[in-house]
């Protein structure tokens, strides 16, 4: 019985891990700069998915938000739409402070979020190999 307990606890809390996002949070977005885009690019795309650079038919870059104000932690999401993915889109959510990645995650639900404003991400789409 206990570890049944246990187990329902452990779900529950994952199950909120990929909330919706708060209002105050949805009310805080700004535009992604221009280090923002290209922190993006340098870490993230360049060094785990740069066998897949070219493979980017169509993407965008979300507005930031501020996740956590106390630590200045901030979060971007990233959609694109792979080449050959019968035109799906691939999400990721990011965290950052200081500009320094702190993590992703792959289909973050939150990304899909209709409050969350999404702008051109050219710098990933005219990417080469």
């Amino acid at each position: 019985m206990r570890m049944k307990v246990l187990v329902c606890a452990a779900l529950l809390a994952l199950a909120g891990c990929n909330a919706p996002v708060s209002q105050s949070v949805a009310d805080s977005q700004r535009p992604p700069s221009s280090d923002v885009r290209q922190n993006f690019i340098n870490i993230v795309f360049k060094r785990v998915y740069r066998h897949e650079a070219g493979d980017v038919v169509w993407a965008r870059i979300s507005s930031v938000v501020v996740l956590e104000p106390e630590k200045k932690i901030y979060a971007y999401c990233v959609r694109v739409v792979p080449k050959h993915s019968w035109g799906d889109w691939a999400y990721l959510g990011v965290s950052f402070t200081d500009g320094k990645i702190l993590g992703a995650t792959a289909n973050d639900q939150r990304c899909r979020d209709k409050r969350l404003r999404y702008y051109p991400f050219t710098e990933l789409t005219g990417m080469k190999t």
